[in-house]
Parts: C-alpha cells; sequence; structure tokens
C-alpha cells in the first residue's frame, strides 16, 4: 500500500538494514523502569513515550533476531529540538547498549507527525509543540540475548528562545539528556507461513527493518499512531542478471522488459498468488481497474490496497494481499482454501507505481486499522542482497527456514505442491 511506491527504492538503497522470530517471556525477569524526577526539578522538553504495539523478535535472513518499534517524542518546549543521538539499554538506565544511532542516521528516521511531503523530507528538527516519531530496530545475535525490555538515553539540543516567551521559559535548556521508560518486548511471537508467491528472482523491495514506505506509514487511523505495515513486504521480481539493477542516474530499475509504460511488460504483472495456510477467505475485492505503471489513480483511502484477498489463517491472525490483478481473485468470501492454492495474480491496482504484491499478516481484516503482525516464511531459497550494481550473496546464499526476508533480499519460493 504505502509500500505500493516502489520508485523509493531507488533513493533507499542509500540506507541498507535489517530484521527476526518468537517473543521472549519476560517471566521472572525485571523489566527496568524509569528513573525517577531529578531534585531539584528541572526542565525535560521531550516527553517520549513508545508507539503502543509491543514488538516481537523476527528473525531475519542475516540470521539475527530483529525487534522493530516506534517511539512518539513530544517537544514540549519553547525550543526547536534537535535529537542528536539514541541509545537502546537493555538493562535499565545503566544497561549495556544494545543499539545506538546519531548524527545523520537520526534525521533518517524521524518523522514528524502531520507532515505528508512526497517526497518525504527529512526532519532535522522537531519544532515545539510538535511530535515525531523514531522509526528504531534493534538486532541481536542469538534469541537469547533479546532483553525483556529496552530503555533509551536520548540526547538533544535545542534551538534559540523565540520572542515573547514568559519568563520561567528562559530556564528550558539548550541541550539535554533523558532516559525513558521501557519498552516491553512483549509482542505475540512470528505466525510461520508459506510462501505467497512461486519461483526466483522475487526482491523483498519494501520490508523489515529499515527505514521504507512501510516502516513510515505511521498516520493516524482508529484512534492511534497506527505502524500497520511493520512487517509488511512489497514482492516485486527483477531481473538479476541486468547490470546495473537499479540504475540511480536514470532513475529505472530491472524490473521489466519492453515498454515501460505496459504492465504486461514488467517481470511481477500476472503472476501466481499462493494462500500461505490453510484459511477460510474473508474478504475478496476484484472489480478495481490497473493503473499504468507510474501513474496514481484517485483513490478512496479504504482503496488504496487496490484488489485484494484477506485470509483467515486461524488463531486471530489475517493474511492481506494487496495490488492484485483486476478480476483475477479465484476465491469468494466463504472459501476455504489449501496451502498452496493459487487465489489471484499479480496486478498494479490501488496506490502503486508498477506491478507487486504487497503482503502482510495482521490482527483483523481491515488493513489500514489492524495492527500488524510479525511473520516468518518456513521455506524458501535465499538468493542475496540487491545492491545497485549487483547481487551481493553475504551470509552465503541458499535453503533457508523461518526466516523474515530483510529488505533488498531476493528468494526463490518453491513451486506449490501439486493440487491433490
Amino acid at each position: 500500500m504505502r509500500g505500493a511506491r516502489l520508485a523509493t527504492v531507488l533513493a533507499a538503497f542509500a540506507l541498507l538494514a535489517a530484521c527476526a522470530p518468537g517473543a521472549p517471556s519476560t517471566g521472572d525477569v525485571a523489566v527496568p523502569v524509569r528513573p525517577g524526577p531529578p531534585d531539584p526539578p528541572v526542565f525535560q522538553p521531550l516527553v517520549i513515550t513508545p508507539v503502543p504495539q509491543s514488538p516481537s523478535p523476527v528473525r531475519g535472513t542475516d540470521g539475527r533476531f530483529h525487534v522493530v518499534y516506534e517511539l512518539q517524542v513530544l517537544n514540549a518546549g519553547p525550543r526547536a529540538a534537535t535529537v542528536t543521538s539514541v541509545e537502546s539499554l537493555a538493562d535499565g538506565p545503566t544497561g549495556r547498549v544494545v543499539g545506538a544511532i546519531s548524527g545523520p542516521e537520526v534525521v533518517a528516521r524521524t518523522l514528524v507527525l502531520g507532515d505528508y511531503t512526497l517526497p518525504p523530507a527529512p526532519a532535522t528538527e522537531v519544532p515545539a509543540g510538535r511530535t515525531a516519531l523514531l522509526i528504531l530496530e534493534d538486532a541481536y545475535d542469538t534469541r537469547e540475548a533479546v532483553p525483556a525490555a529496552v530503555v533509551h538515553r536520548v540526547r538533544a539540543t535545542y534551538g534559540p528562545l523565540p520572542p515573547n516567551q514568559a519568563e520561567f521559559a528562559s530556564g528550558f535548556p539548550a541541550q539535554s539528556e533523558q532516559i525513558t521508560g521501557p519498552v516491553r518486548i512483549d509482542g505475540p511471537a512470528p505466525r510461520v507461513v508459506g510462501p505467497p508467491l512461486t519461483g526466483p528472482d522475487w526482491v523483498a523491495v519494501n520490508a523489515c527493518c529499515e527505514l521504507s514506505p512501510h516502516r513510515g506509514a505511521m498516520v493516524p487511523l482508529g484512534g492511534r499512531i497506527n505502524g500497520g505495515e511493520r512487517y509488511a513486504v512489497d514482492w516485486s521480481r527483477f531481473d538479476l542478471t541486468a547490470r546495473p539493477i537499479v540504475d540511480l542516474a536514470a532513475g529505472t530499475q530491472a524490473t521489466v522488459r519492453g515498454d515501460r509504460t505496459r504492465n504486461e511488460d514488467y517481470f511481477t504483472f500476472d503472476q501466481p498468488v499462493l494462500a500461505v495456510a490453510d484459511a477460510t477467505v474473508v474478504a475478496v475485492e476484484g472489480g478495481l481497474p490497473e493503473a499504468q505503471p507510474g501513474q496514481f489513480l484517485p483513490l478512496a483511502v479504504s482503496d488504496l490496497g487496490g484488489n485484494r484477498v484477506v485470509l483467515d489463517i486461524g488463531g486471530g491472525a489475517y493474511a492481506f494481499y494487496a495490488h492484485l490483478k483486476t478480476g483475477s481473485p479465484r476465491v469468494k468470501v466463504g472459501d476455504r482454501v489449501r496451502r498452496g492454492q493459487e487465489i489471484a495474480r499479480t496486478g498494479n491496482s490501488g496506490n502503486t507505481s508498477e506491478s507487486h504484491l504487497h503482503f502482510q499478516l495482521m490482527d483483523s481484516t481491515q488493513a489500514l486499522t489492524a495492527t500488524n503482525l510479525p511473520f516468518e516464511i518456513d521455506t524458501f531459497t535465499w538468493q542475496g542482497t540487491v545492491t545497485p550494481d549487483a547481487l551481493v550473496a553475504e551470509p552465503p546464499a541458499g535453503p533457508r527456514s523461518g526466516e523474515l526476508p530483510l529488505i533488498y533480499s531476493a528468494v526463490t519460493f518453491p513451486a506449490p505442491p501439486a493440487a491433490g
């Protein structure tokens, strides 16, 4: 959906990051708490709270366990704030540092709420009275290393005091260091599902875990700021033998052979879309038109996903497939489907710049207001990481099981089982 903006891969290749499985049980582990206020009291301009969607460790194709989440940063002071560094601390305010960003990396991961410019502008500061989101990720080498919670040390500097402020406003600091309350890592364990597609050269263009149109899809819906695409993946098929794979100067990528204005000339278009589990069909839309590549149709918010199918895969989880080919869904509401069954074809409907499959799990049938759920795919072959110039197989390519393909991962999905 927002991840439909595949063209953002052209700029996003300069970022590159990662993702990972199963949420740790806190058990009797002590969860760190926010330290008490200083005495005597001093102004602490930033009010920092986690987005209320607990993260889950997910195992990525780099073999590491990734924990992704967001912090809301309200600048309640009179001066514009520049966040200069953020550290994640695993064992309370004096604990080990398990993640750190500073300088330009902070800017790249900061979104000011209510600023929906296209393309997004880097948020170099948080204006007085405004709220920003920090899009964060910590990665761990083993599952056992993932703590029950993390707190954060946030440092910031502040601009000049505006005119006509009350006398006490001069007491706001020119710089600050704050320790936040805990982010509990107790979200639901990732669901393990089958492949949503079949064949080679599928690239996770917008995927976990760095800042992308999916991680940045933080908008007010359902009475909250909802990270509705936190673990979502946009799958696009590439010619991985092309050089370059992404031509940054020309603004093109190796996803098409022939006429870039024709959907039919894109490698992704009209490919089989598969059920990732035995499931019940709970929503289908197949009548929306295809967009011409590079053109955006006027759409209601409810139709940003274009033609779509939603499957109830059990246990309170729903699989969402978006941007399907017009008229291609082969199922109707109430149908039972089997894992690997073809349910539709890939298309270019909805809010999308070119043909791709948007896939995610969620906790209700409504993609925009649902809580996004973590998942891993039980079987695929990892081909490597796509860079503009080449496919880099580091770590080595080969069969994978129970992993979430990280952003720019190229994979081969197995053929579905023969119909019984």
